[in-house]
């Protein structure tokens, strides 16, 4: 008789648009065990060719050492192939929570409910019995099934799909950053989408994708130092880890450095007898010419960041207007970008909130082992962040 046995293991699986970020995890006690990590950039040439094989060949090459054969396998769908709902139903005599959200949920959903799979959960309960709030969730079927492909060509089978904004906010409560009362954005920041998920009082409220990631910031470097997309990620990693050698405080209000370069250049003095100058031909001293300074990446983000800023503004504003009344108190940033001192000085500057800090997975709830593989986890965290609330979800599932 063969005796089965259910996984020990789980391993969460982001695809993104630029890598793929691998992380398997198990349990120790109450806390979590970071056994092996995976990462591996999507080739962009093949992905315009053939996506299916480009995903597959990263995901092939982020599994590396990793066990996905004997383990759970949870990974996510990119928000804006789903759609995210907080509505409130009241349930009628006899009626079962199923058929009620079954009910509500073509009113909600804006897509034709039989091209769309649904999952939903209890968040809250009003004081009647009656009526609850659930987060609901609609992933459209083709966004599902492209998904089941890469991982067919990987001979793999995943078990569960989330959406990568939840899975964000899974890991941050997970690591215990967040607090009772306190009004909260997590902004993650993808490569050519985004999304920020508000937490009031450590629950879900709302979520927001945003058109605008790091390719915008990319595609500014390109276009203003005529590189390819390679040089261009490297100038803004160097100009990143410049920035925080310079800067290692945490993040502080950026000084405005165009405007002092500029107020720093002094006019050279007219002359009063410049007219007459011109009319006896007076010999000048030689106009010393000035060599053409390439623009910072600093200076070349002034546009990108500018749009960020833009996109992030309307959501702050439906949310602090229209859903709670309350100012965002903090910003935890997420993501490959979020370690660039800029994005966090801007957001400051601009939303005079409280605190903006990048996601550090590493709690005292969370242990590591001796594994290499972990060293790119240890150096940036956040960029794993809806790997690793894909990866706890697993846990709270086996």
């Amino acid at each position: 008789m063969l005796l089965f046995s259910r996984p020990k293991k789980t391993i969460g699986i982001d695809l993104g648009a630029h890598s793929v970020k691998t992380l398997q995890m198990s349990k120790q006690g109450r806390k979590i065990y970071i056994e092996e990590a995976g990462y591996a950039e999507i080739d962009s040439e093949m992905s315009i060719a053939d996506p299916i094989k480009a995903n597959t060949d990263a995901l092939l090459v982020a599994l590396t050492g990793l066990n996905p054969k004997q383990s759970y396998i949870v990974s996510a769908l990119p928000g804006n192939t789903a759609v995210v709902r907080y509505p409130k139903i009241a349930l009628k005599p006899n009626e079962t929570l199923t058929s009620a959200v079954q009910r509500e949920s073509s009113q909600h959903i804006p897509f034709d409910l039989n091209e769309v799979f649904l999952s939903w959960d209890v968040i809250a309960k009003e004081s009647e019995e009656s009526k609850v709030q659930i987060l609901l969730v609609a992933a459209k079927n083709d966004a599902i099934n492209s998904r089941l492909r890469i991982f067919q060509a990987c001979d793999i089978a995943c078990s569960v799909f989330d959406i990568d904004s939840i899975a964000v906010y899974n890991a941050i409560e997970r690591c215990h950053l967040l607090h009772p009362k306190e009004s909260v954005a997590i902004f993650d920041i993808g490569y050519s989408s985004s999304s920020i998920h508000f937490v009031c009082d450590m629950k879900s409220v709302f979520i927001r994708d945003l058109m605008w990631g790091a390719k915008d910031i990319l595609d500014a470097i390109v276009k203003e130092r005529k590189c390819d997309y390679k040089q261009a990620e490297k100038d803004l990693i160097l100009a990143s880890k410049e920035a925080k050698s310079e800067h290692p405080e945490a993040v502080e209000i950026a000084t405005q450095e165009v405007a002092e370069a500029e107020e720093a250049i002094i006019a050279e003095p007219v002359s009063p007898l410049e007219p007459l100058d011109e009319e006896l031909d007076i010999d000048r001293p030689p106009v010393e010419v000035v060599s053409f300074t390439p623009k910072s990446i600093r200076e070349i983000m002034v546009s990108p960041m500018n749009r960020m800023v833009s996109e992030v503004r309307r959501s702050f504003d439906f949310y602090e207007h229209q859903l709670y009344e309350k100012p965002v108190q903090r910003i935890i940033l997420c993501g490959g970008i979020s370690c660039y001192p800029l994005i966090g000085e801007t957001l400051v500057e601009e939303f005079n909130v409280d605190t903006v800090e990048v996601a550090d997975l590493m709690s005292q709830e969370v242990l590591l082992s001796n594994s290499k593989s972990l060293e790119i986890f240890k150096e940036h965290s956040a960029k794993f962040t809806v790997a690793f609330g894909l990866a706890a979800r697993g846990l709270s599932e086996i």
